[in-house]
């Protein structure tokens, strides 16, 4: 006698589940491992930014003090100028005339790198937690299938003695 290889609706709704299980947990395990390289990347990326960020702060540091200096009486403007012009006479004329636009150049300069950084931590922070919470669900929805697998193997294999 032959053997028939037909399976039964609920032998194929197992089967199923089973594959839908094994993508889900593939996908968890690629969403821990994006995860991962985003927190080794963000730490990684600090030294870098560190240093963005302590140019930022000489820049501002640089400018507010040149704006302090304006407020200073005139006869202190005379005697930096006059010292300036002893220390550096064609720097006096070439450089200083262009320094007030440079430092403003490299203030915005730092301001825009640093924002960038800042953004780009916001948002492989938002993704970090994207995939942490999408691994929390899947382990969630996981584990209720496996339930529901051994409920449905449990009923099959009933149906399996009694034939």
């Amino acid at each position: 006698m032959k053997k028939t290889n037909k399976k039964t609706k609920l032998e194929k709704t197992i089967e199923k589940h089973e594959k839908m299980i094994e993508a889900l947990i593939a996908s968890k395990t690629k969403a821990l491992v994006r995860a991962k390289r985003a927190e080794y990347w963000i730490k990684d990326q600090q030294e870098g930014y560190q240093e963005v960020v302590r140019d930022y702060n000489k820049a501002k540091w640089r400018m507010q003090k040149a704006f302090e200096i304006k407020r200073l009486p005139f006869f202190i403007h005379v005697v930096a100028h006059i010292h300036m012009f002893i220390n550096g006479p064609i720097e006096y004329f070439t450089v200083r005339p262009k320094s007030k636009k440079t430092m403003i150049e490299v203030y915005w300069g730092f301001k825009k790198i640093k924002k960038e950084w800042e953004d780009d931590f916001d948002f492989t922070e938002k993704k970090i937690d994207e995939d942490l919470n999408f691994v929390k669900d899947t382990e969630k929805f996981i584990e209720e299938q496996k339930k529901l697998l051994t409920i449905g193997k449990k009923i099959l294999n009933k149906k399996r003695r009694k034939v």
